[in-house]
């Protein structure tokens, strides 16, 4: 932290922020700064605050958003095994988030990079391995939540086009598919919350999501056995359905939908007949 200004700490103190063209590029280089203290209450915060209340200038939202095209922080080693580098996808996945939210109350990114953002909301939970939570010393890794919020902004975006909701259906049962572990840091209610911002927004119809949670159901019970990893897809999958079902008042067919699916569940591991 020696390095870092503190002049920048305390503006993420400040009522009212304004950035120096060098503050910015200083914000992006420590974007997926191992110490918490600088990328969550200070990168981020500023990023956040900044997009959000307007203070960045044209020029510099560009700049924001050309460094995510070009650095491609979202996909650093992501292939690699698990290290520190998740840091910096993970708080990529939430900027990106943070400026597609910018966009969609007032459009300035250019189609390509809009397009792209879309793309990238939809291949990075496909692809990120990494399913720690939070990190000692470190603080939150969390790609699971960060890609999903990520996810849900591309997702509820005006300029999300329908035709790649099947896609987005895909990525959120890829994770559940694949999870080896129990999660462990409320990352349910943050897989389900980009279901309720497409469904608020109409990208998103009742139909498609009943079906889809049959048929993700459907696969996970598919060779299921009491084993360790099939058993943690299934814990994982009822509490995000629990979830899901208060996060969704209102929405009858679905709600009854899901008591089918948890009563199943519950058949399966004889709570009841």
């Amino acid at each position: 932290m020696a390095d870092f200004p503190t002049e920048l700490q305390q503006l993420a103190k400040a009522p009212a922020l304004s950035f120096t063209d060098d503050q910015v590029q200083l914000l992006l280089a420590h974007v997926g700064d191992l110490d918490p203290t600088i990328r969550d209450d200070t990168v981020y915060t500023l990023f956040a605050r900044g997009l959000d209340e307007d203070a960045f200038t044209h020029l510099q939202c560009q700049a924001i958003a050309n460094n995510l095209m070009t650095k491609r922080g979202l996909f650093t080693a992501i292939d690699q095994p698990t290290n520190d580098a998740v840091f910096q996808r993970t708080f990529s996945a939430l900027l990106t988030a943070a400026v597609l939210d910018s966009d969609a109350q007032q459009p300035w990114l250019p189609a390509e990079d809009r397009d792209q953002f879309f793309n990238d909301a939809l291949t990075y939970l496909i692809r990120e391995r990494d399913q720690r939570g939070w990190v000692p010393d470190k603080g939150w890794a969390h790609g699971v939540a960060h890609g999903s919020d990520l996810l849900g902004y591309a997702w509820q975006h005006p300029q999300f086009p329908l035709s790649q909701t099947p896609a987005a259906l895909v990525t959120l049962a890829t994770v559940f598919s694949r999870q080896t572990a129990p999660f462990q840091f409320d990352e349910e209610p943050r897989l389900a919350m980009p279901l309720i911002q497409a469904k608020r927004v109409d990208h998103l119809t009742t139909q498609q999501l009943n079906d889809w949670l049959t048929a993700t159901d459907q696969r996970l019970w598919r060779n299921f056995s009491f084993d360790r990893e099939p058993a943690a897809r299934l814990h994982n999958w009822l509490s995000f359905l629990h979830h899901l079902y208060f996060l969704l008042p209102g929405e009858a067919t679905t709600q009854q939908l899901i008591t089918t699916l948890s009563h199943h569940y519950y058949q399966v591991n004889g709570y009841v007949n």
